[in-house]
Order: C-alpha cells, then structure tokens, then sequence
C-alpha cells in the first residue's frame, strides 16, 4: 500500500471532518446523538484545532485521507498554516441553535468547556506541547500509519526544543497504543457525559 505523509491544509478539512466523525465517540463529549448536532460539534472542535496548530501532518493513500495528526507547542511561535476558523464555527453554532437536540450540545459544550492551557492542570503544568487530536482510518490501519504520524510529531518537537506533551485519551479509544509507545498515563476520570467511560490524560517526554 503507498501512503504518503504531508503538511495538512486547509482543504483539508472537510475530509478532517469525516475522520472525526468515522472514528471518535462524541458521547464523551455530549449526551445528545442526532448526526447534524455532532457535525456540527466536530466542525467547532477541529476549526479551533486547525487555528491553534503548530503542526498538522496528514497520512494520504491513493487521494484519501487516512490518518491525521494535530499538535500544538509553546515553543514556537507560528502556526502551521493560516486558518480563520470564526465563520465555520460561527454557522456551525447558528445552525445548532436551530433545533433542540443542536442546543443540547451546545449546553454541554458550555459544561466541559476547557480553554487551551497547558497550566490549567497540575498533572500537565510542565508540559510545552500537546497533542490535540491524532486518529486513522479504521479501514487502514495495521499499516503503521499512527506510529509514523507520532514519529514525525515526535521529531518536530525536538526539532522545536520542545521537552514534554500532554493528550487526552478515553477508554474508548485504543489507548494501549500510548501505554505502548513511551507514555505515562498520568490521569484517570470518569467522564461526565458517560458513566461507562473513563478519561485519561497521557504524557510523554522529548528525547
């Protein structure tokens, strides 16, 4: 198989989107279930990340995106590419105020809103980077796709002089992969949208 890795770009998103959606369980972020009310959840979520990005790597195979990797570090100042992010999140919160099940996402949204911080908590309060969303295709994976998006985030952050970084992580994920790969898991909630569902908060070191 031929997968090719490159800088995501802003056309890019849409596709972005659809990794989202075909592979998170936004019951860790909402209670409500209707498909247009999490669109439009994950288009506010990864128009903020698209913003925010210091760096934005994509896996590509045969023109469709199949992996994707998004970090964000202090330790350099400019972003990965430029995204105004204010229309999209804009619509897509008119349009959630539309419909009822659009507004009960956005009122949990309220509750579990957590500004970008890297002191906000102390399990993380020495961390310069995090990894903010970072997921492959299910169709694809066994390919190495996830290992080689991580090593290349890896090697950017040391390129960066960046020390250490945070992501988050639930039971529902395959989070074995970071038990697996160098990360200590430094955290552990019970997510309070699922009662079945565990939060967990990882970091890693910068050798």
């Amino acid at each position: 198989m031929n997968i090719e890795y490159r800088p995501a770009s802003a056309d890019d998103f849409d596709a972005i989107v659809e990794i989202f959606l075909a592979n998170m369980n936004l019951s860790i972020f909402t209670t409500s279930t209707d498909k247009d009310a999490l669109r439009n959840l994950a288009v506010i979520f990864l128009a903020n990340d698209f913003r925010h990005a210091s760096y934005m790597q994509v896996a590509e195979c045969q023109g469709e995106i199949c992996g994707v990797l998004i970090g964000i570090t202090r330790t350099l100042p400019t972003k990965a590419l430029f995204f105004d992010s204010k229309p999209l999140v804009k619509q897509a919160k008119a349009n959630l105020r539309s419909f009822e099940e659009g507004v009960k996402v956005l009122s949990d949204l309220a509750k579990n809103k957590s500004p970008i911080s890297f002191t906000s908590n102390s399990a993380i309060s020495d961390c310069d980077s995090e990894l903010v969303f970072f997921s492959t295709n299910a169709k694809y994976r066994r390919h190495k796709i996830g290992s080689t998006l991580m090593t290349g985030f890896d090697t950017f952050l040391k390129e960066c002089n960046a020390k250490k970084y945070f992501l988050y992580s639930d039971s529902l994920c395959t989070y074995q992969f970071y038990d697996n790969n160098g990360f200590q898991r430094v955290e552990k909630k019970q997510n309070i949208f699922n009662p079945a569902v565990e939060n967990y908060t990882y970091v890693k070191e910068i050798v």
